[in-house]
């Protein structure tokens, strides 16, 4: 009875098959069945492509948001007039819409030894829309205080002191004179001062006080550095503090020390510069000739620590110091000036002051010198 029953199913079945209609009923089915399942796989497709779609658009905008928001915090930083703090501006910028913006976290300056850096994380972020329509990207810069040529910053007075300007005895200056902070005279009656005006920031002896700020121009010290290490024009770089003594020395193109600078002998600079990352030290036995062509190679001696001049300084060229000059012998420059951020000119008694300004500093824009401001050093994208 069961083969029975098998059989009989199984001639409906072959019966089914050789059925052309029944064949094309399921073929129909079969074909039915792939195009539904390919029509939900591409409405989902599409739906996904959508979504990505729109995360990505939202993704990129707040990228250029915090790009954004990194060169208004550098451009703030080395924008004075709009930003009383300067270069020292710590703490959070903000801006872009409500629905898309920028938030940038500037960090206080770390000292590195070396050079002075800066950290700035921007967030940018775009949260308008549903679920799939918000993004967040965040970069981190690191800044390096460098320096940049400034066109209207030129060496344009006699001497230029950052800070206060003392003056004792019978110092005669050809030129102008200006201090940042207060400038003292103390023998008025015997100081000479010819073919310029005496201003300063301060209180003044001698002028005009309560006049404006000027900006002093700040030296690049890598970019001399560079210069000494490459010897070029003669130059040389000295790793340490150096003596100079003996034999007469003639130097041309860019002495760099790192360190302090003390000289015991006759030196002659041919378009040259001895660059101190210390002090300068002029002994009494010291006698420096300074024979630059102003147009051409105007710095003659320069430090980031203090200029003493015990022995003798005289000649063409620029002396400048990030500290404090001081005149305890004779210097005596027929065509220059002197910058500094401290300034102590004495003359009588044994000892001589003479300076008169080279009108060819005038309008000059020396290569390495500028402004500081926050430079670029690294980029990441934080995640």
């Amino acid at each position: 009875m069961k083969k029975k029953n098998n059989k009989i199913k199984y001639n409906k079945f072959k019966d089914l098959l050789s059925n052309q209609k029944g064949m094309a009923l399921l073929t129909t089915l079969i074909f039915v069945f792939i195009l539904v399942t390919f029509g939900v796989s591409l409405l989902t497709m599409t739906g996904n492509d959508s979504k990505m779609s729109t995360l990505q658009r939202a993704s990129t905008q707040a990228f250029y948001q915090a790009e954004t928001g990194i060169e208004k915090a550098i451009w703030y930083l080395n924008s004075f007039e709009d930003n009383p703090d300067g270069l020292y501006f710590y703490g959070n910028l903000h801006g872009g819409t409500a629905t898309e913006f920028y938030d940038v976290d500037v960090s206080e300056i770390d000292d590195t030894g070396t050079y002075e850096v800066k950290t700035l994380i921007s967030t940018g972020k775009v949260t308008e829309g549903g679920e799939f329509n918000k993004g967040t990207r965040k970069i981190e810069v690191r800044l390096k205080k460098g320096i940049a040529p400034s066109g209207g910053l030129n060496y344009t007075h006699a001497i230029f002191t950052n800070d206060d300007m003392t003056i004792h005895g019978g110092v005669s200056v050809e030129g102008n004179i200006h201090s940042n902070g207060d400038l003292n005279v103390s023998s008025p009656d015997i100081f000479n001062l010819e073919n310029g005006v005496a201003t300063a920031v301060g209180t003044n002896d001698y002028g005009d006080g309560d006049q404006p700020e000027q900006d002093f121009p700040t030296i690049a010290w890598d970019y001399f550095q560079d210069l000494a290490e490459r010897e070029v024009d003669g130059g040389h770089y000295y790793e340490n503090s150096y003596t100079f003594e003996g034999a007469d020395t003639i130097l041309t193109g860019i002495h760099f020390i790192g360190g302090d600078v003390i000289i015991k002998n006759d030196i002659f600079l041919i378009n040259a510069t001895i660059m101190a990352t210390g002090t300068i030290d002029v002994l009494g036995s010291g006698d420096v000739t300074m024979g630059n062509e102003i147009e051409d190679h105007p710095l003659a001696l320069v430090a980031k620590g203090d200029i003493v001049i015990r022995g003798s300084v005289h000649g063409e060229g620029v002396i400048q110091t990030e500290g404090s000059f001081t005149n305890n012998g004779n210097v005596n420059i027929q065509e220059g000036a002197i910058y500094a951020e401290l300034g102590v000119f004495n003359g009588g008694g044994g000892v001589a002051f003479n300076i008169s300004y080279s009108t060819k500093l005038l309008g000059l824009q020396v290569p390495g010198t500028g402004i500081p401001v926050w430079k670029k050093i690294s980029w990441r994208e934080v995640y």
